[in-house]
């Protein structure tokens, strides 16, 4: 592509950005109209070769994030022509994912991305032609979509997990109103690292006012068995936060752990002390709350910006404690 044709497309990318609800959705319904004109099927056809790409069997069944990724592809294939818009509207439909306690659900959608973008979860950035995905939703509140992934958030971050990973489910747990959450052995294994690389955290402030030596037994135990899911406690976890704060920088730690740590830290504290002054009586107590001192943040974060609650999935056992494998 022509530096000229970059250049369009990126503008094109930031107007596709900023549309949202009907005015989107007849954006696409105009750039689909306008890719039949130019390659000569019938518009149906086409809207059926978009429900395939996004795995949907309705277009009202698209949120914005479907249809933004849509809207790039259909104003890509209308410069590209005739040649190429049945190859680019064409979905993955094959994924190798992990087995064992890695394993996340089978995406609802894949498909080689048609512009660079950033990850809906981690924020990594991504090329166009790489793959990403959407996950199946959570339906129930207080879950909301999540949007375009990269792949290793889309498939790898359970099996290979990094700091910020661990992070994360711990952050949305937190935002969701969980009880706690659930760690899997290898996430188990990163928490324990971290944790035990510095002695020096076992004397910090919030190390001895809440002890986790039980913590680091079931973290060992639990990474060395690959166990599929470890209860960690809503107040273990704020207290691993706390304690993590105190750590020094390592080479071990990435600069983006580092931000998704000061994020977190930042936000649990504006959760607990309401900095906007959020009314109660409007917003209550719950996730509803948490989302709305998020939105009103004065320091907003790549937490805030990219918002949720999402339900980042956890291993399902049955009574026995065994592993269910996740279709």
């Amino acid at each position: 592509m022509t530096l000229f044709g970059v250049e369009d497309v990126l503008r094109h990318d930031h107007e596709t950005d900023a549309l949202a609800g009907t005015e989107l959705r007849e954006q696409v319904t105009q750039a689909v109209d306008a890719l039949s004109a130019t390659v000569g099927e019938d518009p149906q056809t086409l809207y059926s070769r978009v429900l395939k790409l996004l795995n949907i069997p309705r277009l009202s069944d698209a949120d914005d994030h479907d249809l933004r990724e849509v809207l790039r592809e259909l104003r890509l294939c209308e410069r590209e022509g005739r040649r190429a818009y049945r190859a680019r509207l064409r979905r993955v439909t094959r994924v190798d994912r992990p087995g064992g306690i890695g394993r996340l659900p089978r995406p609802r959608s894949v498909k080689a991305a048609s512009v660079p973008g950033t990850c809906a979860l981690c924020g990594d950035g991504y090329n166009a032609g790489t793959l990403i995905g959407r996950p199946p939703f959570a339906e129930e509140l207080p879950y909301v979509p999540i949007g375009w992934l990269c792949w290793h958030c889309l498939v790898q971050r359970r099996q290979q997990p990094r700091r910020r990973d661990v992070l994360l489910r711990t952050f949305h747990a937190l935002f969701a109103g969980m009880e706690g959450l659930d760690l899997n052995g290898h996430e188990c294994a990163v928490l324990l690292d971290w944790l035990t690389e510095e002695p020096a955290l076992a004397t910090s402030k919030p190390w001895t006012s809440d002890p986790l030596e039980n913590t680091l037994v079931r973290l060992r135990v639990s990474a060395a068995d690959e166990t599929p899911a470890t209860w960690l406690s809503a107040q273990t976890a704020h207290t691993i936060v706390a304690v993590l704060q105190e750590a020094p920088s390592s080479p071990v730690m990435t600069p983006q752990d580092g931000e998704t740590l000061e994020a977190l830290v930042q936000h649990l504290a504006e959760w607990e002390t309401n900095p906007a002054g959020v009314r109660r009586a409007q917003y209550g107590t719950g996730w509803r709350y948490r989302q709305r001192v998020l939105q009103l943040t004065a320091h907003p974060t790549a937490l805030s910006e990219r918002g949720g609650p999402f339900h980042l999935f956890q291993c399902r056992v049955n009574p026995s404690g065994q592993l269910v494998e996740t279709e």
